[in-house]
């Protein structure tokens, strides 16, 4: 049962990171640059949210400063 819990916890993390980054990404891009931007900064975005995926404590600890 808590293995499981872990399971879908760092699931549930990957996914909202990796939409997240990508996004944001997408959102910037399509504000300033059109289509194109949005298309490649959500790409970028994919990326930095898979990253901010790999490691969720990395994460978690740089948010903690801010508040």
């Amino acid at each position: 049962m808590r293995r499981a819990l872990k399971i879908v916890v760092q699931v549930v993390w990957a996914v909202s990171m990796v939409t997240l980054g990508t996004w944001i990404g997408a959102a910037h891009g399509w504000v300033y640059h059109g289509w194109l931007g949005a298309i490649v900064l959500g790409a970028v975005g994919f990326g930095v949210g898979a990253l901010l995926a790999a490691s969720p404590s990395a994460v978690l600890q740089s948010m903690s400063g801010w508040f």
